[in-house]
C-alpha cells in the first residue's frame, strides 16, 4: 500500500477502534436514544457510517480499474466545502435515502459487516499504485467525483463529525 495512503486507512481503522471502545460502556437503551423523532440514536449514527462506507466500496470497485466517472464534474471548491461542512458540524441532509439508517441490524451484525467492509477496503487500498491514485473513483453527490486520497479524507472528515454527534447524543442519554 502507498504509505500515504496507508497513514490515512490506519487513521481510520484507529478512530473506529477507539469508537467501539468508547461505546462498549453504553447498554443498548442508551445506543438506542433519540433526542427527538428526527433524530438519529448513535446506533443509527453507525449504521450509516457502515452504509456510507459500504458505498464507497461498491464505487471504488465498480470505477476500477478503468473509471467512466467524468472529470468535467470535479468541483475542487465543492469539495472543500463539504469538508468545511462537516468540521463545523453543520447539520446537512443525507444526500440520498441510501445512505439513512433503518434500524434494521444488531449493533454486533452492524460490527461484523463494519469489520468485513473494512477487510475489503484494506485489500482494495493495497491495489492502488502511483500509476492508479490520480484515477476517479467515488462520486459525491456535491463534490463530483473523487480520486482515492480525497475519498479517504471525506470518509475520514465524515466519520469524525459522526463521533462528534455520537458523544452529544450519548451524553443526552447518560
Amino acid at each position: 500500500m502507498l504509505p500515504h495512503i496507508q497513514e490515512q486507512y490506519d487513521s481510520l481503522s484507529e478512530k473506529r477502534q477507539k469508537l467501539l471502545q468508547r461505546i462498549d460502556n453504553y447498554s443498548e437503551d442508551e445506543l438506542s436514544f433519540k433526542a427527538g423523532p428526527d433524530k438519529w440514536s448513535a446506533k443509527e449514527a453507525i449504521e450509516h457510517l457502515v452504509v456510507v462506507e459500504d458505498n464507497f466500496l461498491e464505487q471504488v470497485s465498480a470505477h476500477r480499474p478503468v473509471s467512466s466517472l467524468d472529470p468535467d464534474k470535479r468541483s475542487s471548491k465543492n469539495y472543500q466545502i463539504v469538508l468545511k461542512v462537516m468540521r463545523k458540524d453543520v447539520a446537512v441532509d443525507v444526500p440520498h435515502e441510501s445512505m439513512e439508517p433503518h434500524g434494521e441490524f444488531s449493533l454486533t451484525e452492524l460490527f461484523k459487516r463494519w469489520d468485513a467492509i473494512r477487510e475489503k477496503m484494506q485489500a482494495l487500498l493495497e491495489e492502488i499504485d502511483e500509476k492508479s491514485e490520480e484515477d476517479l473513483v467515488y462520486e459525491h453527490p456535491y463534490a463530483g467525483p473523487l480520486n482515492i486520497a480525497e475519498t479517504l479524507e471525506f470518509i475520514d472528515v465524515h466519520f469524525d463529525n459522526h463521533a462528534r454527534h455520537m458523544g452529544v447524543i450519548l451524553a443526552r442519554a447518560e
